[in-house]
């Protein structure tokens, strides 16, 4: 079932800008978050599917992403994040001719809230902070797993984008690093209650 659209950036604010204007772009660095309540009296097995279309651009090689290995993802099920190093984080690449593809399946218990959250993996690259040349948009979908204990379940389900934005990151000035948050909910259908079924 489609839940929503989603775009990671990791890129200028504004675009160049001729006239010396620079001096009024921060750097953004734009997440997805998603947040799915379990509202049932027993655990739940989703899959969550990533489908993005990857920049092609030869006039300028640096263009990020180049695929899911440019992105870092992390699954926080009960109150703890949880990195790619655990099983139940790991974004498998689907087997398709775009390999534009990737599913992260994990289990929410009865009753409990998780968030899934996929952003550019600039702690493995940190060059990417540097280059500020990413920009990945797509959509997401979510599934009952077969390996889930029920054949239907209901779920609250809930898209953000959040950002930050920075100025410099070479000082230890505030007002220099001139950091700022913004977040905002996508569309979602159903008021975000989804019904799934594996029927």
């Amino acid at each position: 079932m489609l839940v929503s659209t989603f775009e990671v950036l990791l890129k200028p604010q504004f675009p160049k800008i001729p006239g010396g204007f620079d001096v009024l772009t921060r750097t953004t660095v734009q997440g997805y978050f998603l947040t799915i309540a379990n509202v049932n009296f027993f655990p739940v097995t989703v899959s969550v599917v990533l489908t993005i279309k990857f920049p092609i651009n030869l006039d300028d090689p640096s263009e990020r992403p180049t695929s899911f290995v440019d992105f870092i993802n992390a699954v926080d099920i009960s109150g703890q994040n949880i990195f790619p190093n655990d099983p139940q984080a790991v974004l498998v690449p689907e087997i398709v001719p775009q390999n534009n593809k990737a599913r992260l399946t994990f289990t929410i218990p009865e009753n409990a809230t998780s968030l899934f959250v996929l952003q550019p993996d600039f702690i493995k690259q940190p060059e990417l902070l540097k280059e500020a040349n990413f920009e990945a948009r797509g959509y997401v979908e979510i599934f009952l797993s077969s390996l889930s204990g029920s054949d239907t379940a209901t779920l609250l389900v809930n898209p953000e984008q959040r950002g930050t934005f920075f100025k410099a990151l070479d000082t230890e000035d505030p007002a220099a690093v001139a950091l700022d948050q913004t977040t905002y909910n996508l569309p979602v259908s159903n008021g975000g209650v989804f019904k799934l079924s594996n029927a």
